[in-house]
């Protein structure tokens, strides 16, 4: 009887937004309204597996606002989520979005139908999986996360707006990197993603700052030019052998503290007021850099250097590809220098 009530609920949802979910079994405590969840599957448009979830334990706020599929639950505890972020091979949208899009607020519903809301006041997330995967990509796998784990509280959907407070999330990467702790206010939006009060912690760096994606969702097809990026970190430690999982075009074995405001698109990227210091080399001045992710263009660094202090060997072993074969052999004769004024680097020319 439980299961067949939840049910129900589940398919009042799917009936109003189109939605396919579905639940295996649950068990609901009549005493404390305690529920417990196994075999949460959630499809996507293609009939494929957008999430999955072993089991999920909570407590029901209210069972006549499930009975009306409005999902308001006390603290939720998951084990074993599977999360499939896969984009199709000629499809611009992701299923992640077309989801979204059921649940948008201003989509044609029957008339008084409210917009799709979950709200939970804390959940926690352990043993689970994340995969991202674009189709239309030469490597479609583009992240892979394993040993998710995340605590976060004041959680909610509301129509196509999630937010909620990361108290600590920690992963490993399938390229190697391992995320100790992030802890954030999350704010996702049709037009933009916040990342708060932003804090990350790795074996080996420390970041922190805020950090916002502003986009129209198709621009999420040419991410590097198109999704602009606006951030600003204070204080933060960066280990270049942890970057280079990702982007590997730093030096070896060199750490960096700095502080910065960034904007632009990562392949027209603006970043003011840096301030960077690596070993012996110091840097301070606002950067522009240009074609850091496109392997068709040449990269370009147009730089206002308040100061610049370091040696030949030292700029080399920062960048050893994107400096090291575009500086002029003769700065070695200089030894430890400093650079005031404005300067355009390229794979060519100083």
């Amino acid at each position: 009887m439980q299961t067949y009530i939840a049910k129900n609920a589940t398919n009042t949802i799917n009936e109003q937004y189109g939605t396919n979910i579905n639940i295996d079994r649950v068990r609901v405590s009549l005493i404390a309204w305690d529920t417990d969840i196994k075999g949460v599957y959630v499809a996507d448009y293609q009939k494929d597996t957008l999430f999955y979830i072993d089991r999920l334990t909570t407590s029901v706020l209210s069972m006549r606002n499930l009975a009306n599929g409005k999902l308001q639950f006390g603290d939720v505890f998951i084990d074993g989520l599977q999360f499939n972020l896969r984009t199709y091979k000629g499809e611009k949208e992701s299923n992640l979005e077309v989801f979204i899009d059921k649940l948008d607020d201003n989509q044609a519903r029957k008339e008084g139908t409210p917009p799709f809301f979950l709200s939970t006041a804390a959940v926690a997330i352990n043993e689970s999986h994340f995969v991202l995967i674009n189709d239309n990509l030469e490597k479609s796998e583009t992240l892979n996360f394993t040993d998710l784990t995340i605590n976060a509280r004041d959680f909610q959907i509301l129509g196509p707006e999630v937010t909620a407070k990361i108290e600590k999330l920690s992963l490993k990467s399938k390229v190697g990197l391992t995320v100790d702790k992030l802890t954030t206010g999350f704010t996702y939006t049709k037009q933009q993603m916040r990342f708060d009060s932003l804090q990350i912690q790795t074996p080996q760096s420390h970041l922190k700052g805020n950090l916002v994606f502003n986009y129209d969702r198709k621009d999420f097809n040419d991410f590097t030019n198109k999704v602009k990026v606006v951030a600003d970190f204070e204080e933060s430690v960066v280990a270049f052998d942890e970057v280079n999982l990702i982007y590997n075009e730093f030096g070896q074995g060199k750490q960096a503290v700095f502080s910065t405001q960034v904007n632009g698109v990562l392949n027209d990227l603006n970043t003011e007021n840096l301030f960077l210091q690596s070993d012996n080399t110091g840097i301070r001045g606002d950067f522009n850099f240009k074609n850091l992710f496109d392997k068709e263009n040449a990269f370009v660094m147009d730089a206002k250097i308040k100061n610049l202090t370091t040696s030949y060997y030292q700029l080399r072993a920062l960048l050893p590809n994107l400096l090291g074969k575009s500086l002029p052999s003769t700065f070695e004769k200089f030894g430890q220098f400093t650079i005031r004024g404005d300067a355009l680097v390229t794979e060519t020319s100083i």
